[in-house]
């Protein structure tokens, strides 16, 4: 027989377990897209470290948003993969096994996961990432006040790769 201590208990219980489950979903993290217009490289990066030492050496912050730090339903790893050229680095963020197998084919090294990212806009304030593709070199941008450089330097829009959230978003 249940009591209503025991039943509280095990209430309290998984209510607590529930609401820590809910905080571990919405752990963000900051990521800034940053653009090398001269290179024409762009980069994500987590690391406000690392962030400040490319804004120092003449990257432009191209956007900020958030990826999500836990598996939450609907959304995928965003893998880091680089190949350097004698163009400069070219960076793929793959948010697929195949689109990171594809990559490593071609040459590739995985940088790691730098977090979780929407394959499909979730909600209409998630934040695109746009694709463009220059021969086998990729560029990636958030701020669309970039398209016009980036299509006058002769990069082809491929359309939005996936999708971040804004600080606000749940």
């Amino acid at each position: 027989m249940i009591t209503s201590r025991s039943f509280r208990a095990a209430f309290a219980a998984v209510f607590i377990s529930l609401g820590a489950v809910v905080a571990q979903a919405q752990q963000k993290m900051q990521t800034w897209l940053m653009v090398n217009q001269n290179s024409q490289e762009t980069f994500f990066v987590t690391d406000p470290t690392e962030q400040a030492r490319l804004a120092k050496a003449g990257w432009k912050i191209n956007g900020t948003a958030f990826l999500l730090a836990n598996t939450q339903a609907n959304t995928v790893a965003m893998q880091r993969l680089v190949k350097g050229s004698p163009q400069g680095n070219d960076r793929i963020f793959a948010i697929s096994t195949e689109q990171a197998a594809t990559a490593a084919k071609a040459g590739y090294t995985s940088e790691g996961v730098m977090g979780r990212a929407a394959a499909t806009q979730l909600t209409p304030d998630l934040i695109p990432v746009y694709h463009f593709t220059k021969g086998s070199r990729n560029l990636w941008l958030i701020d669309k006040a970039d398209q016009p450089w980036a299509e006058k330097s002769g990069w082809t829009l491929k359309g939005v790769a996936f999708w971040l959230w804004p600080k606000t978003a749940s």
